[in-house]
């Protein structure tokens, strides 16, 4: 059973700059997790770029172009901020930016390297959340269970399915992410399936906009629901608090199709390009 979906999407260039800034204010705050200087920040082209530790996934530029011309000297104030820091320079390009800003991209050294789904969806008071599967509990990840949930979400998204051993290498990059969202800002939750730990995920709220993120389910328990149940359950919670929730996932993946159930739509797919640095 699906959430009603009562009020449609228009995609304008407002929405996408709403969902830009959101996302990238989000990361501002989850990259400063574990840093000494916090994260450093530039504003250029309509755009937020960050960058906060070496190899950190929030070392990236959102919105870029997006209601916004992007000069010559914006182009270059971006590059220098990221050679600054001896890192290569991401930027998440929003196909409703500036027709002209992917061409100018390109003719810098920007190579595109794969894309990511965005989907949106509004929240209305009066929606009904779907029932939850027999045997599962969603529940707020208490501060005493910080190390459970990391290890719970740690594993989920570093093992492809039941059958396949977890690369030690693998396990420590992803919980080295999962680290930096434990933040006052992010709402972390685990999924339990008849009283066992069975996924987790997280979530923000931030100027009405509902992020749900880190959505992953242990192997053992997949096709059980988990991921549906905790979705719904946040969106629940963040009734009175949200009109709009949205979430980044990899096109075409389960991921996608689950939120799709639940009355996301996509909205736009964004291209991912980035120049390497020498001194990277």
């Amino acid at each position: 059973m699906s959430l009603p979906y009562h009020s449609p999407l228009d995609v304008t260039g407002a929405l996408a700059r709403r969902v830009e800034r959101a996302e990238i204010d989000f990361c501002a705050e989850a990259g400063a997790v574990g840093t000494r200087a916090g994260v450093a920040s530039l504003e250029a082209g309509g755009g937020r770029a960050l960058f906060g530790v070496a190899g950190s996934p929030m070392n990236k530029m959102l919105g870029l172009g997006v209601v916004a011309p992007v000069s010559d000297a914006d182009l270059d104030a971006i590059e220098a901020f990221y050679a600054a820091h001896a890192s290569p320079a991401q930027i998440e390009l929003c196909p409703l930016a500036a027709a002209d800003v992917a061409p100018r991209l390109s003719e810098r050294g920007f190579t595109l390297q794969g894309f990511e789904s965005q989907l949106a969806r509004a929240l209305a008071g009066g929606d009904a959340a779907p029932g939850i599967a027999p045997g599962l509990r969603v529940a707020p990840a208490s501060p005493d269970e910080d190390a459970l949930w990391l290890d719970v979400v740690s594993e989920s998204f570093a093992a492809a399915d039941a059958s396949s051993s977890v690369k030690p290498e693998s396990l420590e990059y992803v919980r080295g992410v999962m680290r930096q969202f434990k933040h006052p800002a992010i709402a972390r939750y685990l999924v339990w399936a008849d009283g066992t730990p069975a996924g987790g995920g997280a979530s923000y709220v931030r100027d009405g906009v509902l992020g749900i993120f880190g959505t992953a389910t242990l192997p053992r328990f997949r096709r059980r629901g988990v991921q549906t149940a905790l979705v719904a359950h946040v969106l629940t919670e963040a009734a009175g608090r949200a009109d709009l929730a949205i979430t980044t996932t990899e096109p075409g993946s389960t991921s996608q199709r689950v939120f799709e159930r639940l009355g996301f739509r996509l909205i736009y797919t964004r291209a991912i390009v980035v120049k390497r640095n020498p001194s990277a």
